[in-house]
């Protein structure tokens, strides 16, 4: 140590304070002189040498916490990609019209939470519920003229059945006989009363369709009474007149199709009751033996003929039930279009971006408002191309909002962008004009976040956010 010479000095080299053998009283004072220089000089090495010592440690203990903090600062940083060049990006989800109509209310705000199915907006569906009804009227006309077409063929069927039977029964007996002729004429009175008894039912079928058709055109003559009435005073406009003038028109000619169709039933019952007169006839040829073969063959032949009445009557049946099926399609049509006038959320998430008004007349494909819908949410961080190296989908990241400062979020990468920026740009650089300048490009990754990141905190769309991806997981 420094002090030692000093502490050897004083022990070993400083003359003692009694004076040597033959010495003198005045060789003693200045060796007490000489130890109090002595003294003086070591009290004022001592401070010197404790001071540089002190700030000797010092200084090894700063550079030595330097060299640790720096080797810290290296672990914990080495291999994390850092960037605050990024923003939080998500799915919107645009709510548009797909009819057209009127806003009669709106059910939302904007920044509202809401379900997938939530009603959003709510167009007038007065003039859908009317065509919804108009449709169902159709399909019911329609499926009457399926049962009555169906009644018809059955009926045909049988009449030719009935006839062919007995032809063949009459060609079969080649000697007329009395009883036979006779059973045949029963047979015959049977089958003329149950062809009345059906023009009967059919004349009530037909009267009860012109009751109903004359009760849709009183009804639609005073709606476009009224209409028109409403029109001289500016209540509705010329489109709904014209609406119901259309539906005035289709009622009459409702109207006279039924009374066509009571006409023809009618017809069919005089008919049916001339088959009467005809059975008498019958009884009176019965006498008659010699043409009770000729009338056999005429009623074999008949019979014969009746199969293309069957095959029209079949026609007529598939033709009314493609008609019902055509007014079936339409009614779920009405159907479809009533229930666009409740526009729904596409998804769960947040309303944005409103620009609906009540009063509004929206067309098909309209923009109304968009959802930001809840379960896609990302980040894009624009990673240097230096630091791009060590970037692996499925890399674990680490993820601060500027909006939620304090908050960690957790994600993983999911994609990296196949081009930089400045190769997707409007006007991308050409590097071979002679000016070029080397500018570190910037390449996005996308990042998603984890399922379980934070589920009660919501995200908003675009704004800024610092991202540190670790690369350190695969070496472990």
């Amino acid at each position: 140590m420094p002090d030692e010479p000093v502490r050897g000095t004083q022990e070993t080299g400083a003359p003692s304070r009694t004076a040597p053998p033959g010495g003198t009283a005045g060789d003693g004072k200045g060796v007490e002189r000489t130890e109090r220089a002595a003294d003086l000089g070591l009290h004022t090495l001592r401070p010197r040498w404790r001071t540089r010592r002190i700030v000797f440690i010092v200084l090894a203990s700063v550079v030595l916490l330097l060299i640790g903090a720096g080797m810290a600062y290296w672990r914990l940083n080495a291999g994390l990609v850092k960037t605050d060049n990024a923003q939080t990006g998500g799915d919107l989800a645009p709510v548009s019209a797909q009819i057209s109509g009127i806003v009669t209310r709106i059910d939302v705000t904007d920044n509202q939470y809401v379900k997938s199915g939530t009603v959003l907006v709510e167009l007038d569906p007065t003039d859908y519920r009317l065509a919804l009804d108009q449709a169902k009227a159709n399909l019911a006309a329609a499926e009457a003229q399926v049962r009555v077409a169906e009644a018809t063929l059955a009926d045909q069927e049988n009449q030719y059945r009935t006839g062919v039977n007995a032809a063949r029964g009459a060609l079969a007996a080649t000697t007329p006989r009395l009883p036979q002729a006779q059973a045949q004429v029963r047979m015959d009175e049977q089958t003329t009363a149950a062809q009345v008894a059906q023009a009967q039912a059919g004349v009530a079928t037909a009267r009860a369709n012109v009751l109903a058709a004359q009760t849709t055109e009183e009804t639609a003559r005073k709606t476009l009474d009224r209409d028109r009435q409403l029109l001289t005073q500016g209540a509705i406009a010329q489109q709904q007149v014209d609406t119901d003038t259309a539906a005035f028109a289709g009622a009459v000619a409702q109207y006279r199709a039924a009374q066509e169709g009571l006409r023809q039933a009618q017809a069919a019952l005089a008919a049916a009751e001339a088959n009467r007169e005809q059975v008498v006839i019958a009884q009176h040829t019965v006498a008659v033996n010699e043409g009770q073969i000729a009338q056999a063959q005429a009623q074999f032949q008949q019979a014969q003929a009746g199969d293309t009445l069957v095959r029209e009557r079949a026609q007529q049946l598939a033709a009314a039930e493609a008609q019902a099926a055509a007014t079936a399609q339409a009614v779920k049509t009405a159907q479809v279009n009533l229930d666009r006038t409740l526009i729904r959320s596409p998804a769960d998430g947040w309303v944005t971006n409103r620009t609906v008004q009540i009063g509004q007349t929206v067309q098909p494909n309209q923009p109304l408002l968009s959802v930001a819908i809840a379960e896609h949410r990302w980040i894009v961080a624009n990673i240097k191309e230096t630091q791009l190296a060590s970037v692996r989908v499925g890399d674990p990241a680490r993820i601060t909002v500027d909006v939620f400062r304090g908050r960690v979020f957790h994600g993983h990468v999911l994609s990296i962008t196949a081009a930089s920026g400045s190769a997707t740009a409007l006007l991308p650089p050409d590097n071979a004009t002679g000016n070029f300048v080397k500018v570190v490009q910037l390449v996005a990754v996308r990042i998603s976040l984890d399922p379980d990141s934070d589920p009660n905190v919501h995200v908003p769309v675009g704004v800024s956010a610092e991202v540190t991806i670790d690369t350190r997981h695969r070496g472990r």
